[in-house]
């Protein structure tokens, strides 16, 4: 590829949410020059030519980028000809890091769909430094994990008229099953993420204790989890722990806060919503079964090849379809406790306030436009991050950016509004 710089490229454009990321990009990029890439030039113009007779849209001047992390060369190339790459090629412990590599020493920014955490972990210990020198913006979980999370506590925040001392997050995901021939939620590369993530959960609880350092002050009162099924106000779910890549993704950030502006870290915690007190007891437990499981090859083996069975149908090879995935919704409840005057540790909290982020086609279309409008910030608002570059959670990277207001102006875009003021 010759001549000016692309804005943007789209790296893994053929896979199952590349695709989708690729289509939204006809409307969200329209003001952008932008590409896709992967291995498979053919495969490449196929879907564009495909994705064009969908849309009613003349694709066939779009740039096709041959990019294989088989090729170190190929990946250094597509870096080195756009401002940033939109990495939507997992999983990420695989093929994420040769991409991070080549766009930091490129001074390329980077944006990724990862939810893994030793991996996000990783590449925040080995390239922040290298990425602040050349001036490039790399930012993980810049999808429905963990965008809508972290910029529900940051429009809690914003909201409550004080100090906030914790917030509870209750997530509640809604399949609305038109096509009854499937109940898939999610493709399984979700699925081979999370089994990824328990298999190494030693090694992300070493990368994590080396990553965050930095001591914080002795918060009181304690945010404790609740380990039992417990209800809410305005909720018919059960609610259980859900430890996932949301938590240490807005720890981080908060703990970032702290370190750089002398702010006040908010306590997270995060629980998912079932329809029953068994299935919410019963959660945790699964996990548990499925982490063991993921400590041995052969066990581990069976959880990549029948995702099906394991997860009743929810994650499958083929993913959900596209009429399924299109009216499913999330909603979460966002409780903030903390004070109106002050910052008084020995007082109980006096105030709450309560926040709702919510949408349609949280795993895909959600997922698609927060990747699309986090490298579509990067390029116009970097002026309003972090430093001059770095690896950022998205949280502390997009505060002081307008990604908030502009998420929900596009379509599958997020919801925020205040229930309890």
């Amino acid at each position: 590829m010759s001549g000016e710089k692309l804005d943007a490229i789209i790296f893994g454009a053929t896979g199952f949410t590349g695709q989708i990321v690729v289509e939204d990009a006809i409307e969200i990029f329209k003001d952008l020059k932008w590409g896709i890439a992967g291995r498979n030039e053919k495969k490449l113009k196929e879907l564009l030519e495909k994705i064009g007779k969908r849309t009613n849209t003349d694709l066939s001047q779009i740039p096709v980028v041959v990019a294989d992390v088989g090729d170190e060369k190929s990946i250094e190339n597509m870096a080195k000809n756009c401002k940033i790459v939109l990495n939507c090629c997992g999983p990420y412990h695989l093929y994420g890091e040769i991409v991070v590599k080549a766009c930091v020493e490129a001074g390329t920014h980077h944006v990724d769909l990862s939810g893994e955490p030793q991996y996000i972990s990783a590449m925040q210990l080995k390239y922040h430094e290298l990425a602040q020198s050349s001036g490039s913006y790399v930012i993980s979980n810049c999808a429905f994990e963990s965008i809508p999370a972290e910029l529900g506590v940051l429009y809690a925040e914003e909201n409550f008229p004080g100090i906030v001392n914790s917030v509870e997050l209750y997530c509640m995901v809604v399949p609305n099953y038109v096509d009854t021939t499937s109940k898939a939620i999610l493709n399984s590369g979700t699925w081979d993420s999370a089994i990824v993530s328990m298999q190494y959960a030693r090694q992300m609880w070493q990368l994590e204790g080396k990553l965050n350092k930095e001591p914080l002050p002795r918060l009181r009162p304690k945010l404790w989890m609740k380990i039992y099924p417990h209800k809410i106000e305005g909720a018919s779910k059960y609610f259980a722990p859900f430890p996932i890549t949301d938590t240490p993704v807005v720890e981080r950030s908060q703990r970032l806060f702290y370190v750089h502006e002398n702010k006040r870290p908010m306590q997270f915690q995060m629980y998912i919503g079932f329809t029953s007190f068994f299935l919410a007891m019963m959660f945790p437990l699964f996990l548990l079964f499925i982490a063991l499981m993921a400590q041995c090859g052969c066990t581990r083996s069976l959880l990549f090849k029948y995702p099906h069975f394991f997860t009743r149908g929810t994650m499958t090879h083929q993913g959900p379809t596209e009429a399924n995935r299109k009216v499913a919704e999330f909603i979460y409840i966002l409780k903030a406790k903390g004070w109106t005057r002050g910052t008084a540790d020995s007082e109980a909290p006096n105030k709450e306030v309560v926040v709702r982020v919510s949408g349609k086609d949280p795993c895909y279309g959600i997922t698609s436009t927060c990747l699309l409008m986090c490298a579509k910030v990067i390029l116009k608002q970097h002026q309003q991050m972090p430093g001059n570059g770095g690896v950022f959670p998205p949280g502390f990277a997009f505060a002081k950016t307008q990604l908030l207001e502009e998420l929900g102006g596009y379509k599958s875009g997020l919801k925020f509004e205040v229930l309890k003021p």
